[in-house]
């Protein structure tokens, strides 16, 4: 159980810096953490206390509830959206020719 929380968390963290369009290394300077606390959360390697929690909400720009609505961070379009902004040319052109070749295999 505390493994699917801490994955979920650290899934949601990164979801919202990523749609806030920020690196893990501008996350930690927001909060005072370090990147690699910040890795460490997003890979669910390591939790963040209590008191932390509003610091990263502020930097990700959301109220702290949002840092636990896992349920959409599910939503497929979103998660596309925030992935592809952040993206170079050569990523979209690859994933751009995954999508293609994907679907005509129909």
């Amino acid at each position: 159980m505390e493994r699917n929380f801490k994955k979920s968390f650290g899934t949601r963290v990164r979801y919202l810096r990523k749609l806030a369009g920020l690196s893990q290394e501008q996350v930690a300077e927001s909060t005072g953490l370090s990147t690699k606390t910040i890795s460490y959360i997003e890979n669910s390697k390591n939790t963040l206390s209590f008191n932390k929690l509003p610091l990263l909400a502020k930097a990700l720009g959301v109220p702290v509830y949002k840092l636990f609505v896992f349920a959409d961070s599910e939503n497929n379009k979103e998660v596309l959206d925030s992935l592809l902004s952040s993206a170079t040319d050569k990523e979209i052109n690859a994933i751009t020719d995954v999508v293609k070749t994907m679907l005509a295999l129909k």
